[in-house]
């Protein structure tokens, strides 16, 4: 497993500061084929990147696999799995829950060819449809959603994609 590159800290200061608190880790993967990202696209014109929740027992790169594969249809290639940005996020998760997840993005690649998808019935929900685009039309779109309450996850989306982007743009 590679380093962790970043670490960051998003408090969307939604949350009740006396509500119960739910944790929970994430493995999320940054995908790239040329200038292009694989992405998910929502309902609500969020973009995110391929990924979700660690289930008990699983690891890291186990939980990574299992999302992105689920989500998208593609098989991460697991030598591949590389460094990584953190994203420590405090927001709500229900009405009376402080919701604080760990998401760690991690760089890899995939098999050339997708498999069949195996959305869970909220992405379903979401309508999450599979895309290929580049950082820059991610965020915009990301950046243009009004309905962040449906869709929160979309601020902590859009902070990982300008640090991407001001990471190739440094470089």
């Amino acid at each position: 497993m590679g380093r962790c590159i970043k670490e960051m800290e998003l408090d969307l200061r939604d949350h009740a500061e006396n509500g119960t608190i739910y944790k929970r880790n994430a493995a999320r993967g940054i995908i790239r084929h040329g200038d292009k990202y694989l992405a998910i696209h929502g309902k609500y014109g969020d973009y995110k990147f391929p990924g979700g929740g660690m289930e008990p027992g699983e690891s890291l790169p186990d939980t990574l696999v299992r999302e992105v594969r689920e989500e998208t249809g593609y098989r991460v290639v697991l030598e591949s799995i590389g460094d990584y940005l953190l994203v420590h996020e405090k927001r709500n998760g229900n009405p009376d829950d402080w919701l604080e997840m760990d998401s760690w993005y991690y760089f890899c690649d995939v098999e050339e060819k997708p498999c069949e998808r195996d959305l869970d019935e909220y992405e379903k929900e979401y309508d999450y449809r599979v895309t290929w685009m580049t950082l820059a039309e991610m965020l915009q779109k990301n950046e243009a959603v009004t309905d962040r309450g449906r869709i929160p996850w979309v601020t902590r989306e859009a902070v990982v994609m300008r640090e991407l982007y001001r990471m190739e743009t440094a470089g």
